[in-house]
């Protein structure tokens, strides 16, 4: 049986972790065998370093994308997913229940001690003591978060405050503590209570805010955040118009929206409320998906499933402009009378010249997306990929030049997010419903975390919360008031912003066409970010969806839809601590 007894061994200004398998059994919330000496503002910031480094979510992202409709089974996959998670299959011996129960209990063991060390330390003068108010702050305001993600995913009915939620941990508990769950209206109490303490010693401190660490305004929209998963949309609404009109925060742009991702450098001020900064070694967020890198050959075991795809590329669609190339001389192509803009989407229809490698970089590939790199009259060019300024990158030589061709393409708006989750060297088989080889020709690698120069391949940082969440439960705080011109308000903010020219207001003929909108932008928006499963939760019955893969996505083992009235909705409880912790023992969730 798993241990995940944390102990706590200060050194200096060491923290190491480790799991004693002669010691207890069960995972009690901020278990301890010896108390931790924490003396100074330093040793506590140590603390709680450790908690931040606890706290990456690689088991949250990973089963939202493989247990709902963000991935399909790619071509190097060698039966990963296909016994578990990508069948719907769910126990309490699997490993991402296990791993989302582990990785926030351990946080909070962590969180627990520098919040009660914080009030036995003796500050040295005035600013030391800002100081400890700042670490205590960013540790109630992570406590908050790990209760309420934990609610999220092992609570049947969230916004049933009667129903059993999660363990409380709230305190630095003996070895032989047990506890039981609590329901979700006192698991709400708590986070309520430590998001308004958070917030008042927030208040408290002075300086620079950083996103790398848990702030104020991250603090409040996990209020807004908690508030829409209990169904309190009055309170939802009220916390992320504080964040969208305080923060001092503006939503990442068409131009440099990837920068958020891809680089990890985007500017202080834009989009980005708090995020896990990762570095060399540590973990490979990108590696849930591939093995070697994210380009189409690096392996990819996950590809970015077809309903997923087949929601971003709007090229595919009838309703995509079509064009006819009439002249290709290296970079430059020529479509008289087109009304393409810079960064819009281009696929070709047929690949020029007639019989070229499905691999030539100086051929026209058929079912490749382009962007458009640059417009001059009736001529223009393409890139690959649009770039971190969504413009900029080398631009395509095709070879050989020819006039009076007649050459088949469509294009659509731009929007960055397609970009930023696809990688550019992927393979798409427009024909992919009929083909026989799917698997082996249509190839969609997945990009959203590609690594940075200074961290590795595949590493980079993770966002916790970013400003776009909080127009998104603006928006359903304006459905669920029926006021739907306001909530397309909102969602139009959210899709100017993304694309690369203003888009028309949306129209909803009812509230189901707003929810089925949200739910479409989130998932897109949130796509490998950890957000699906919970988001289906919440919003599928009010939208009519649940898990719906594409059907050649399904045919590997034919599990092709979930209701999210199934009842794998709520998370088992760990076989672990049902099996260790007498006080959980018979509130396991139904049909476990």
């Amino acid at each position: 049986m798993k241990k995940i007894l944390s102990i706590l061994v200060l050194g200096g200004l060491f923290i190491t972790t480790s799991c004693d398998n002669n010691l207890l059994e069960p995972f009690t919330p901020g278990a301890v065998t010896e108390d931790v000496a924490i003396q100074t503002s330093g040793d506590l910031s140590t603390l709680l370093q450790t908690a931040y480094g606890v706290m990456t979510p690689s088991s949250e992202i990973e089963f939202n994308s493989v247990f709902t409709d963000e991935v399909g089974i790619g071509y190097g996959n060698g039966g990963q997913g296909l016994g578990d998670y990508y069948s719907f299959l769910l126990n309490t011996l699997s490993g991402a229940p296990n791993g989302i129960w582990d990785t926030h209990y351990a946080t909070l063991a962590y969180v627990n001690r520098v919040i009660k060390y914080a009030d036995q330390i003796t500050a040295v003068d005035a600013a030391d003591q800002l100081e400890i108010n700042k670490i205590k702050a960013e540790a109630l305001t992570l406590r908050a978060y790990c209760h309420n993600q934990l609610l999220a995913y092992f609570s049947t009915n969230p916004k049933d405050m009667t129903a059993l939620g999660v363990m409380i941990s709230n305190d630095v508990y003996p070895s032989d503590y047990y506890v039981g769950r609590s329901t979700n209206a006192d698991v709400y109490a708590l986070i309520d209570q430590d998001l308004t303490d958070a917030i008042a010693l927030f208040d408290t401190t002075t300086g620079a805010v950083s996103n790398m660490y848990a702030n104020k305004y991250f603090a409040i929209a996990t209020q807004a955040r908690s508030h829409a998963l209990r169904g309190d949309y009055t309170g939802a609404e009220t916390y992320a118009d504080d964040v969208i009109a305080n923060s001092g925060l503006s939503l990442a742009t068409f131009s440099n929206y990837k920068k958020v991702f891809h680089t990890d450098d985007n500017d202080a001020n834009s989009e980005v409320i708090f995020k896990l900064r990762q570095l060399s070694g540590d973990a490979k967020i990108g590696g849930i998906w591939a093995s070697v890198n994210a380009t189409v050959t690096g392996s990819p075991f996950y590809e970015m499933g077809r309903q997923l795809f087949n929601t971003f590329d709007t090229t595919n669609l009838p309703s995509a402009t079509s064009y006819t190339i009439t002249a290709v001389a290296g970079s430059t192509l020529t479509i008289p009378g087109h009304t393409m803009q810079v960064g819009d989407e281009f696929v070709p229809q047929v690949t020029y010249p007639t019989g070229a490698s499905a691999t030539s970089p100086t051929a026209l590939q058929a079912g490749k997306i382009y962007y458009v790199k640059s417009v001059s009259g009736n001529n223009f060019t393409l890139q690959q990929t649009l770039g971190t300024a969504g413009t900029g990158t080398t631009a395509v030589s095709f070879s050989p030049n020819a006039t009076g061709l007649s050459i088949a393409a469509k294009s659509n708006f731009g929007d960055v997010r397609f970009d930023v989750n696809l990688h550019y060297s992927s393979i798409v088989n427009y024909n992919y419903q009929t083909v026989v080889d799917f698997r082996n020709t249509d190839k969609l690698a997945i990009r959203k975390y590609p690594g940075r120069t200074d961290s590795g391949n595949l590493v980079n940082d993770v966002k916790i919360s970013r400003l776009s969440e909080m127009y998104f439960i603006k928006a359903e705080a304006r459905v669920a008031q029926s006021d739907l011109t306001g909530a397309a308000t909102a969602m139009k903010a959210l899709k100017d912003s993304r694309h690369n020219r203003v888009l028309p207001a949306p129209v909803y003929a009812s509230a189901t066409d707003a929810w089925q909108d949200i739910l479409r932008e989130r998932k897109m928006e949130f796509a490998y970010e950890g957000y699906r499963f919970i988001d289906l939760k919440r919003l599928g019955t009010l939208a009519n969806e649940g898990i719906s893969r594409d059907g050649r996505d399904c045919e590997v083992n034919g599990a092709c839809s979930l209701s999210v009235t199934d009842y794998r909705f709520a998370l088992p409880i760990p076989a672990d601590e049902i099996n260790a912790n007498s006080a959980i023992k018979g509130q396991q969730n139904p049909n476990y």
